[in-house]
């Protein structure tokens, strides 16, 4: 009887038990879609509590960003989490941009993409990969030289004579 017990407390105790929490981020984007209204982007996830991580499915980590006013989503894969961030019209094709920042699995790096909203459907105009350890590495994130409009990222394989990682500039 207290071998049968002992098993059972076992097999209880051992087994893992995750604690998730739903997170539903919201970013304000401006106005995108020019219905003189403020758009919103909606970002829903579940979070381990324990370790940070969001749940993923199939061997993917699919992140669906929903908008308001009938803007279609955009989906983005293998992505830990999402910042988004309203800009300026960048390509100067009268369309409203947006920037998003998607945490990968690798540490600090973040995936770094321009997105236009033009004939009702995202385009995905420019992007790079950025070295993004504290808030302030999200910004400065596009310059403008000679006219034209740079997204900036790192090359994570080549530093600097400073030790840094060496800067890359993606023509939006």
């Amino acid at each position: 009887m207290k071998f049968r017990l002992l098993i059972s407390s076992l097999v209880i105790l051992g087994c893992e038990t995750k604690k998730m929490e739903a997170v539903n981020e919201k970013f304000s984007i401006g106005n995108i879609n020019n219905y003189n209204e403020n758009d919103t982007a909606f970002v829903s996830l579940k979070r381990n509590i324990e370790t940070d991580e969001i749940e993923c499915g199939e061997n993917n980590c699919l992140i669906n960003i929903e908008f308001t006013e009938n803007i279609p989503k955009i989906s983005i894969d293998q992505s830990l989490g999402v910042f988004i961030s309203k800009t300026g019209d960048l390509n100067e094709d009268k369309a409203n941009e947006i920037i998003i920042f998607s945490r990968t699995n690798e540490g600090y790096w973040h995936n770094i993409s321009v997105w236009s909203f033009k004939g009702s459907k995202w385009n995905e105009i420019a992007k790079t990969r950025a070295f993004i350890s504290e808030n302030l590495d999200f910004e400065n994130r596009i310059t403008k030289e000679d006219g034209n409009y740079y997204l900036i990222g790192e090359n994570q394989w080549e530093e600097d004579k400073n030790g840094d990682f060496k800067k890359i500039k993606v023509k939006i």
